[in-house]
């Protein structure tokens, strides 16, 4: 361990880090902070002194305790040793020291200066050339970003930056277009689709794309049994004719099947490079550098295919408690030339919402309907939104903002939900919630624990982790859920996916019975041949959920992300996230 890693890791020990000041600390005490036998203290101890960090004086003789006295200037060792933590991506060790108890007043102000500066857009100048770069702070615990099995909208808007798929829904024209395929056709009763694929198009690992790289994602998904698994389960066989072209044979006929390829499941991956979800390889305007519990850097990929995006690297990193999730793309320019008045936002209206199912496949009073009609009752969304002040909140009757515009929500009282509690065969047992463990739900929790207080239902909390979501601790442990759906840019696409997909808490918590209505009613949407007749189908299954108290639709959300004037080239992709491969800066931004 280096000399300065060691000093620090002794400070952190110690109760008081004021220069100057003589404090006692015997060698057992140095050792077991130090991790290092008593000789070695001694040695370091020695190397310190002559470095002029700190004033040794062993203790000689019963009663005579040994001191350290600090003689460095803290703040200035503080100082260079936090920045290179963050040089070094040490993220999460950086936020320890930066909330760390014993940081000094005038320490922890230039620690915070220089922490605040590493986001927005900065600039890196090397030897070489200029980088621009995007940081973007983020609280939530990365997950996963395997394209087989991402369930998160963030990092499967991450995954769309690394990978592309075969087409591409596009929001505007409500349509379909090339992406890794430049063409594609359908035999007349559509049992069989043939895609072109670009010429030219390299993975991230130097190798050009082929229709084997194709195969292989699709047989991934089979191999793996992916969630997505059910977007495949209509091919036949793969016939590859050449390099430039590949055909799909399906078991029966399916108009839906540039939904299918389109999606995040089947972004295309390379069949000869081991697949890991800490170096993927694909096609995109990104590659990966490093993906880590503390960050995800991204970096711009010369070969891409299309236009070189303008940005050199990407940046997340994780900042537990972070509140500054509205700076998302904002610069870091000098105080000098930035106002709070230069600062302009971007509202996105998410599509999809929050909700509260209840889990048929653990018995409980959740299978009780007027017990249920209580909790829809107590649930009241325009209350919470009101109690909360969610000024960026609006209630949710659907997945779908827009249905939901269109709908009247009546105001209830506490004594109606408790004249529904009274029919059901509730007995005043515990009843668990689990919700994702991040400050905005756990509000929403807890109001939601309160009002069961006030009609006699004893509401238990479960948070659960990024782990126990994607493990069965759910449907073991808790009776309901609090959760969120955010859809991708086809709402079609979306909407099945709630049902089809098995990560997800909808399809998780529904019983055989149940999920046996879902599959035949999912079954006979995708047979329609017209997407107007499809949505009507969606809506009517929605309405089953609602009416039956499967499911309580909670809240809509709008995003609003800060942005400074000099950023250009805004447009906002899938999952409600810029696009990273557009955006350049117009004006000068921090050079570090």
């Amino acid at each position: 361990m280096k000399s300065n890693e060691h000093f620090m890791q002794m400070l952190l020990g110690l109760s008081e880090w004021e220069k100057g000041r003589e404090q006692k600390i015997s060698i057992q005490e140095l050792s077991q902070l130090l991790c290092c036998t008593p000789r070695n203290v001694k040695l370091i101890l020695r190397k310190w002194e002559s470095e002029g960090l700190l004033l040794w004086k062993a203790g000689v003789g019963r009663g005579n305790h040994s001191t350290l006295t600090i003689l460095c200037d803290i703040t200035d060792f503080l100082t260079s040793y936090f920045q290179k933590l963050l040089m070094d991506g040490n993220v999460g060790e950086a936020v320890e020291l930066l909330h760390h108890k014993n940081l000094p007043v005038g320490a922890k102000r230039l620690l915070q200066e220089t922490w605040d500066s590493q986001f927005g857009f900065v600039a890196e100048e090397n030897d070489t050339r200029r980088q621009e770069i995007l940081r973007i702070p983020r609280e939530r615990a990365f997950s996963t970003i395997d394209p087989a099995f991402v369930a998160v909208a963030a990092e499967s808007h991450f995954i769309q930056q690394i990978c592309h798929t075969l087409v591409i829904f596009d929001l505007a024209t409500q349509d379909f277009k090339p992406q890794l395929a430049y063409a594609w056709e359908s035999n007349m009763d559509r049992t069989a689709w043939t895609f072109y694929l670009r010429k030219g198009v390299r993975f991230h690992h130097g190798r050009l794309l082929t229709g084997e790289d194709v195969a292989y994602t699709v047989q991934r998904l089979i191999e793996l049994d992916s969630p997505y698994r059910w977007q495949v389960d209509d091919i036949h066989w793969i016939e590859q004719r050449n390099d430039g072209a590949i055909t799909f044979h399906l078991h029966k006929p399916n108009g839906f099947f540039l939904h299918l390829v389109s999606c995040i499941g089947m972004s295309i991956l390379p069949h000869d490079v081991p697949f890991s979800e800490s170096a993927i390889v694909g096609t995109g305007p990104f590659r990966m550098i490093e993906f880590t519990e503390d960050r995800l850097v991204l970096a711009a990929f010369d070969d891409y295919y299309r236009e070189r995006a303008i940005l050199d690297r990407v940046e997340i990193w994780r900042v537990p408690g972070s509140c500054s999730s509205q700076q998302r793309y904002q610069l870091s320019l000098a105080e000098e030339e930035a106002t709070e008045d230069d600062s302009k936002y971007l509202e996105v209206q998410e599509v999809g919402c929050h909700y509260l199912n209840f889990n048929f496949r653990k018995s409980g009073i959740q299978h009780d309907f007027a017990f249920r009609q209580a909790i829809k009752l107590l649930m009241d969304p325009v209350q919470m939104i009101r109690d909360l002040k969610k000024d960026t909140f609006t209630p949710a009757g659907s997945f779908l903002p827009e249905r939901s515009q269109r709908m009247q929500f009546a105001a209830h009282t506490i004594e109606e939900s408790a004249e529904w509690l009274k029919k059901s065969a509730y007995q005043g047992e515990p009843v668990f919630l689990c919700f994702s463990d991040v400050k905005k739900v756990r509000e929403e929790a807890e109001w939601f624990q309160r009002r069961c207080q006030q009609i006699g239902i004893r509401l238990e909390l479960k948070p659960i982790t990024k782990d126990q979501f994607f493990s069965c601790y759910a449907e073991h442990h808790a009776e309901m859920a609090m959760m969120g759906e955010v859809l991708q840019r086809d709402i079609e696409m979306g909407l099945i996916e709630i049902y089809k997909n098995k990560c997800s808490m909808i399809h998780r918590f529904l019983d055989d019975d149940r999920l046996a209505i879902v599959e035949e009613r999912m079954s006979e949407i995708l047979q329609l041949q017209g997407s107007r007749d499809r949505m009507r189908a969606l809506e009517k299954m929605e309405d089953t959920l609602r009416d039956e108290a499967w499911l309580l639709f909670l809240y809509h959300t709008k995003r609003i992300d800060h942005y400074h004037p000099a950023l250009q080239g805004i447009a906002v992709d899938s999952f409600g996230w810029i696009d990273f491969s557009k955006l350049w800066v117009k004006s000068f931004v921090t050079s570090l």
